[in-house]
């Protein structure tokens, strides 16, 4: 849906909304050949410095640096009874993305055929299909390391007892080689790629609500669309002999599709488990958080080693208890940076602020903003706890709640990353670039993977089923010859000053 690659300001100070890193953006990689192509080479990328990523528990702090070999040797050196089940993981993560190539490619052939290639692959990929929490019981003893390689199950939204090890080991594997951040920021994302769009003869048009997939006798024709938040705005349509649709299955299922067509999906989708949103609190800071030892990698910061446990406790009630954290630095990983500043995700359930969904955004009564107040002091107790003197260099803050989300991404409940990524969902016929509408496809996270990468793989997915049969490689080869004929830009990251 794109609602993530925006940013927005108060006072002096802007952020993204939600864009933190992105994996394979270096040289020759597969992010980053995506990148080149769909911008023309001019979206460019800082890479984030090391250490990337930290993780801090209770009584220990771990780094992680872009070299999967040392990533590998420091759990060992770590736990080093836990040996055999580390060089297995890393293992695991190599057999993946061979597995996870074969089992996209049955989903380019017809009918039968596909089904019976489909069901060969997960026969062979059963490690991949179990939870992760089942995979990290299986496989390790020491509760500190199994929450150490799960610390980032905020990047793909569900704790180990409920996520696909599939998907953990899809992200996981996305940052063996470290994280990158683009050049001026999220917004750059869409400023370079429209360009490249009009050249071939496209066009965007913003401000626009999409109200209704046109469809006749199982045939997709076009659209209908509004002008953002008028009612009163005359119905626009649009006619086209392909429509992708990028507002998610749940939107394009329940709510796009012609009345008859709903109905066939529309309860299990409905039945079918939520995924979880999350609390934004933005941070305006006075000076370099430099000056706290922070350096450009961002921090999953831990009160538990039990995830699954932990979450449920600040789920229900985040004004009472905030148990966990992801914090990062943009200032310090966009070299155009123009002000210091940091966000903060905490994971919580939609039903705490579900009784103020019906009141308008901006006019929500006072008990709304008097818990985000108490939510936002709660975060950066948290934090100051971990960091001595953090609160001090805050000098403006701004909590997003579920209810946000909701408004700004037209996504079901808050949910950040769409349809969970929970074992069910391999299950589900619609999940995926193929829908029962002749010329409708999905694109984007429903359509393959969460995040910036997963929603660009699931728009390669789409174009190669819109293409045939040789939809795919036909892309892949139009991109490699492009990545060929130019040569990779890596912009290094230069901070702004200590204040």
């Amino acid at each position: 849906m794109g609602g993530f690659t925006q940013e927005f300001q108060r006072q002096n100070f802007q952020w993204d909304v939600g864009l933190h890193y992105v994996g394979e953006m270096g040289k020759g990689e597969s992010g980053r050949m995506i990148s080149d192509y769909i911008t023309d080479g001019k979206l460019k990328w800082a890479k984030i410095p090391d250490p990337f990523e930290t993780s801090v528990y209770p009584d220990f702090t771990f780094e992680v640096y872009s070299d999967p070999h040392r990533y590998q040797t420091d759990l060992i050196q770590r736990f080093p009874d836990e040996k055999v089940g580390i060089v297995r993981y890393f293992a695991d993560l190599q057999r993946f993305g061979r597995w996870n190539g074969l089992r996209q490619a049955t989903r380019f052939l017809p009918g039968w055929l596909g089904a019976i290639a489909q069901s060969c692959v997960d026969y062979f990929g059963k490690p991949f299909l179990q939870t992760t929490k089942e995979y990290l019981d299986q496989h390790f003893r020491n509760p500190q390391l199994k929450a150490l390689l799960s610390s980032d199950w905020g990047t793909y939204g569900l704790p180990p007892s409920e996520s696909l090890f599939s998907i953990h080991a899809l992200v996981m594997s996305s940052y063996l080689k470290g994280g990158w951040y683009p050049v001026g920021g999220a917004q750059e994302i869409a400023k370079q790629i429209l360009p490249v769009i009009e050249q071939a003869g496209g066009q965007a048009i913003a401000q626009r609500q999409v109200t209704e997939i046109i469809a006749e006798n199982g045939v997709a024709i076009g659209v209908k669309a509004q002008k953002t938040h008028d009612p009163d705005a005359a119905i626009e349509t649009y006619y086209a002999p392909v429509v992708i649709s990028d507002a998610g299955a749940f939107n394009t299922y329940t709510k796009l599709l012609p009345v008859e067509e709903r109905a066939r999906y529309d309860e299990d989708i409905q039945r079918f488990p939520k995924g979880h949103s999350t609390l934004l609190l933005f941070l305006g800071l006075k000076a370099s958080p430099q000056t706290l030892g922070f350096g450009g990698g961002h921090h999953w910061v831990y009160s538990d080693y039990d995830h699954d446990a932990a979450w449920q406790l600040q789920r229900h009630s985040p004004e009472q208890s905030i148990n966990s954290c992801y914090l990062s630095f943009p200032s310090l990983k966009d070299p155009m940076a123009r002000s210091h500043t940091a966000e903060v995700m905490v994971f919580a359930d939609y039903e705490c602020f579900a009784q103020w969904q019906g009141q308008p955004w901006r006019k929500r009564d006072a008990e709304y903003y008097t818990l985000k107040d108490r939510i936002t002091q709660n975060i950066i107790n948290f934090l100051e706890q971990h960091y001595t003197g953090f609160k001090d260099l805050i000098e403006f803050a701004d909590l997003s709640t579920p209810l946000t989300i909701a408004y700004f991404d037209a996504s079901d409940r808050g949910a950040i990353y769409g349809i969970p990524f929970v074992p069910e969902r391999l299950k589900q016929p619609w999940v995926g670039v193929k829908t029962p509408i002749q010329n409708l496809y999905l694109t984007g996270a429903d359509a393959l993977g969460p995040g910036i990468l997963g929603a660009a793989w699931g728009g390669i997915m789409a174009a190669a089923a819109v293409n045939g049969g040789a939809g795919f490689p036909k892309i892949m080869a139009a991109m490699r010859q492009e990545a060929a004929q130019k040569q990779t830009h890596i912009v290094p990251v230069a901070t702004l000053t200590t204040d």
